[in-house]
């Protein structure tokens, strides 16, 4: 009985770990588990401290079993910021090697590194969208749409912010006006196209738990924006 119990704990300290964002990963099993704690930043709040190099994040989710963006900046002691740059498509299986079996789903990665008037402008993008506010509780991020996240901790604090194309109708013009690729553009060399945004029309999120008579509904992630972070659910709130 001390045995099982041991091997219960060892699993639950595993699952844990499994779901704790420890930043961007090219490990496709790890980012299943640990996806929707890196979309919120809680790596970055969990180890923000006072001295600590500014750092930065910001997703783009273009339809979640379409295309994510990831954008990780971290300062560098001469002044520079190193950007590392994460495209996750679909995952077609043309790129299954023998050598990488996971391949398909590790998804396009890039470093650059930029100067401090090139940092510049992204962080004017950001204050532009918005991001020093305080982020609106409880707005929604559905998976089957489009939305962005940042999250930033700078002097010892960690901030965060998120922006949705449809989940609330007065967003939807300023999403359109959010100038976030247009931007990161030019530092982008991952070398793959960006999936734009669109309106796409989404059922209520409680029918995607019912079960036809084909298959059972895959259940795109869906978050709530909570204080200064998300809140992670799938659960249908309708």
């Amino acid at each position: 009985m001390r045995r099982v119990k041991e091997w219960f704990g060892l699993a639950a300290l595993l699952a844990l770990g499994a779901c704790a964002s420890v930043g961007p990963t090219d490990d496709p099993v790890r980012r299943h588990f640990s996806w929707d704690r890196y979309v919120g930043g809680d790596d970055l709040a969990v180890s923000c401290q006072s001295g600590q190099p500014a750092r930065y994040r910001l997703v783009y989710n273009g339809r979640h079993d379409e295309q994510r963006r990831s954008y990780d900046f971290s300062a560098q002691p001469d002044g520079g910021v190193m950007l590392e740059a994460r495209v996750i498509g679909s995952g077609s299986l043309l790129r299954l090697t023998v050598e990488d079996p996971l391949k398909p789903w590790r998804g396009e990665q890039a470093l650059y590194r930029l100067s401090q008037a090139e940092f510049a402008t992204v962080t004017k993008a950001l204050t532009d969208a918005g991001f020093e506010q305080t982020a609106k509780r409880d707005m929604e991020l559905r998976g089957d749409d489009f939305f962005w996240t940042a999250s930033a901790c700078r002097d010892g604090k960690f901030h965060f912010n998120a922006w949705a194309a449809e989940g609330y109708p007065a967003e939807t013009a300023s999403f359109k006006a959010l100038r976030f690729l247009e931007v990161l553009a030019p530092f982008d060399r991952t070398g793959v196209a960006v999936n734009p945004p669109r309106k796409v029309p989404l059922p209520p999120y409680s029918t995607l738990f019912n079960e036809t008579s084909e298959k059972p509904k895959v259940v795109p992630p869906r978050y709530i924006v909570g204080d200064n972070g998300l809140v992670y659910t799938q659960r249908a709130f309708n």
